[in-house]
């Protein structure tokens, strides 16, 4: 997947408008929020690598 550049700052022509962008509240998150993550293979089932490995193949 490629890595894309995360805009700090509004520019049009990405499907939104400037009211769509000054309408989001998304801090950043929080040292406590960090470290109560979890590897995703410790939360999702099985059955969705699964489906991820069978999307690759194709």
């Amino acid at each position: 997947m490629a890595k894309t550049e995360k805009l700090t700052e509004f520019e049009a022509g990405h499907g939104y408008d400037k009211a769509d962008w000054d309408a989001v509240d998304f801090p950043e998150m929080t040292d406590e929020e960090l470290d109560r993550l979890r590897p995703a293979v410790d939360v999702l089932p099985p059955e969705f690598f699964e489906a991820m490995r069978k999307a690759a193949d194709l």
